[in-house]
């Protein structure tokens, strides 16, 4: 029942209006009583209605989110802006090469104590046999790495880390995954979805998540690497897509199956965007990385990262 047709029923009902119809008088005033009994009734249906649709928050994300302290930075600086193209469209999630795709997502465990006493879990994604692509702010300072695929988890060690990319590949020995191959560019307002893994207590291997994506345009910007030591360009998409800042790393996925960038930052006064460095910007350290073995240092943790005070 619409405003204006309560309205008018309670405006007749109370003004003592008769049904229609030839009714003896005892009668009429029976109907006229149960007409008000009716629509009072009615208006405080409503008026519940409306008072528990304003009580109740709709909850978003999913249930069991860890403490803070197990969450990484969505970002190595603050970026703004909004995506400026129209919502996503929910029928990317039913692509045939999304299901596909889904094995070579994973999830990405490590903890720093000894640089800055924190722990770490984030998304990545397979790009040659045995390796995995992640951001490196998200790794950086860690130790003790290990890489949650479908079925186990393997441990794993950083064998490419660029803080000035914000790239990190980890070389997990024994995982057996297909690699995502990388595509581009994307035209400006081209469907994508942003595969992912929902940061979780429990499950230890995390929850998979895909997030329905719009890409918006390709710009240039420049801002400090992940340490502040340093400025850099860096090729990059905005894309809107209601993702959480603990779901960056993962592939900006094209209807295709291929990726057409790394999400890697979420923006500050936008909650429906995000941002994701092209395949041209990540190409050159996936060549340096795909095959290589020998570990790297990951640095200490990077600025965005509480560092441990001093012991006096």
């Amino acid at each position: 029942m619409d405003e204006t047709t309560l309205r008018t029923l309670m405006g007749s009902a109370l003004a003592g209006e008769p049904p229609i119809g030839p009714f003896p008088a005892k009668a009429l005033r029976a109907a006229i009583k149960a007409r008000r009994r009716r629509v009072l009734s009615a208006a405080g249906s409503m008026a519940v209605a409306a008072a528990i649709a304003v009580a109740i928050p709709v909850v978003a994300g999913p249930l069991g989110a860890p403490p803070a302290g197990r969450q990484h930075p969505a970002s190595t600086w603050p970026l703004t802006g909004s995506a400026n193209v129209p919502p996503p469209d929910m029928s990317v999630l039913r692509w045939p090469t999304l299901a596909k795709d889904r094995p070579s997502v994973v999830k990405i465990t490590g903890d720093a104590t000894t640089t800055c006493d924190r722990s770490v879990e984030a998304a990545g994604f397979v790009i040659s046999p045995q390796h995995v692509l992640t951001n490196a702010h998200a790794v950086a300072g860690m130790t003790r790495l290990r890489v949650y695929g479908i079925h186990n988890s393997l441990p794993a060690k950083v064998v490419l880390f660029d803080s000035d990319t914000d790239v990190a590949i980890l070389y997990v020995p024994h995982l057996n995954a297909p690699p995502l191959r990388f595509t581009g560019p994307a035209p400006r307002g081209s469907d994508a979805v942003v595969a992912t893994y929902v940061a979780a207590s429990y499950p230890p291997e995390g929850m998979f998540q895909a997030f329905p994506a719009r890409v918006g345009s390709q710009r240039s910007i420049k801002g400090p690497n992940i340490y502040h030591t340093g400025t850099v360009t860096r090729a990059i998409y905005t894309v809107r897509s209601l993702i959480k800042p603990d779901s960056v790393g993962g592939p900006l996925l094209a209807k295709n199956g291929k990726v057409y960038g790394v999400i890697f930052a979420v923006s500050t006064n936008s909650r429906d965007t995000s941002f994701a460095l092209t395949a041209s910007v990540v190409g050159p350290d996936v060549r340096r990385g795909a095959r290589a073995t020998t570990p790297v240092s990951t640095r200490g943790c990077s600025p965005d990262r509480p560092q441990p005070s001093p012991t006096p």
